[in-house]
């Protein structure tokens, strides 16, 4: 439920709660931050760590509230062909490459939405 409440602390100018998020998951702060500097070559860092960190929340509470168990063999199988395929594509045009990242998740959230609501999984 961390995203929502997150949302909730946000909008009401609530900095302990997020002080308090910091100070309890130090490592995991440390290794979000230590991944966007790898992965983006230190180039925007506090961005793409509120980016990882917000899509990270809302995939936990994804599966909080709704009950969804989508590590399917099925799933898994079509997700990442496809995935294959988009992030080369992306990779081909330069005009894209510096949002690979949001294709990446964009692809992710279509493909569960595809799955859930077309195929039956869950």
């Amino acid at each position: 439920m961390v995203f929502f409440e997150a949302l909730q602390a946000l909008l009401s100018l609530d900095v302990s709660f997020f002080v308090n998020i910091i100070i309890d998951h130090i490592i995991f702060v440390f290794g979000i931050a230590a991944a966007a500097h790898y992965f983006f070559d230190g180039k925007k860092l506090i961005f793409w760590f509120v980016f990882i960190s917000v899509t990270l929340w809302a995939l936990i509470d994804l599966g909080t509230y709704t009950g969804l168990v989508f590590t399917g063999t099925l799933f898994l199988l079509v997700y990442y062909i496809t995935k294959f395929a988009v992030l080369a594509f992306v990779e081909s045009v330069p005009s894209l490459k510096p949002y690979i990242v949001a294709f990446n998740e964009f692809h992710f959230f279509i493909m569960l939405i595809i799955f859930l609501f077309f195929v039956g999984g869950g």
